[in-house]
């Protein structure tokens, strides 16, 4: 049996690699190919199995409860819910991204970042990997090194913000910058990099105008909100600074980069689509299937 593929999209909150990433897998099941979507996310609803359901819940609550829980609001401690179920029930994820937080700590945004790693080494171990070994087409919407660049950003934005009031932050700051020095490591390894990654880069103006054109705001860790700022000008500070990160790993491993501009969604999403299905390990997999409009892809 053919051994299956990895394909990653990477890219700013709002960017466009969802639907892009929809586009893809529509190509890819027209083309006859098992396509599994995994996400961390989606794991959640459909892994039943104690082995890898409970800890792959537990982490991601704990990846909130790390990032969150040392936020106040009207100067008290938030009550984030310490059982998922109840976390679920309750759309907590939802209210975080709109919760006023104010003094929060470098060293929970650094947990949450270790969190990350550890859910997304279990998915990579209990989800991909049986994919793969069936010869399915594995599609990450959104490759995990993101977000915990986000946290490691959150983390150095609060360990600079706090060295006045927190004996701990320039400590926390320090240990940050080395984990971001590993990170290459970790995420070139064989469990977590993928066979094809694509960056989906553009303005960070661009994707806020899109986002909130989408969902009327932004979400939970898509600007500093968790550090007690929520404005636009916190969304791009937090994709701004995220952006050089990714477009420095997609150049170091030889990644595709589609480039968005304002010639309109339906333009960006082909382009990014050729550009994918021109990667000779998908061309391979996608010979003579129908294109778009029912040509070759070539």
């Amino acid at each position: 049996m053919r051994q299956g593929l990895t394909v990653a999209f990477l890219g700013i909150d709002g960017i466009g690699k969802s639907t892009l990433c929809r586009a893809f897998e529509e190509r890819l099941r027209k083309a006859g190919q098992e396509v599994v979507t995994v996400s961390w996310r989606s794991a959640l609803q459909e892994t039943t199995a104690p082995w890898p359901a409970v800890p792959l819940q537990q982490l991601w609550l704990e990846s909130f409860r790390t990032l969150y829980g040392a936020g106040l609001r009207d100067g008290l401690p938030l009550d984030i819910p310490r059982g998922y179920d109840a976390w679920r029930d309750g759309d907590w994820e939802s209210h975080l991204a709109s919760e006023a937080v104010t003094r929060n700590k470098a060293s929970g945004a650094l947990a949450a970042a270790f969190v990350e790693i550890a859910g997304n080494i279990l998915l990579a171990s209990e989800v991909t990997r049986p994919a793969l070994a069936r010869g399915a087409i594995v599609v990450q919407e959104s490759y995990p090194l993101k977000h915990v660049l986000k946290e490691l950003a959150v983390a150095e934005h609060l360990a600079a913000e706090g060295r006045d009031g927190d004996p701990a932050a320039a400590a926390v700051g320090e240990l940050t910058h080395t984990v971001k020095g590993l990170l290459d490591l970790l995420f070139g390894s064989s469990l977590l990099n993928p066979d094809v990654g694509i960056l989906v880069d553009g303005p960070s103006s661009y994707a806020y105008r899109w986002r909130t054109a989408q969902n009327g705001a932004v979400g939970a860790l898509e600007d500093y909100g968790v550090a007690g700022e929520r404005s636009e000008e916190s969304f791009s500070r937090m994709q701004d600074r995220t952006a050089a990160d990714f477009r420095r790993h997609a150049e170091a491993r030889g990644w595709i980069v589609h480039q968005v501009d304002d010639a309109g969604v339906e333009a960006n999403t082909e382009r990014g689509l050729e550009a994918l299905c021109s990667h000779p390990a998908l061309a391979r997999r996608l010979g003579g299937a129908a294109g778009v409009d029912g040509d070759p892809v070539r």
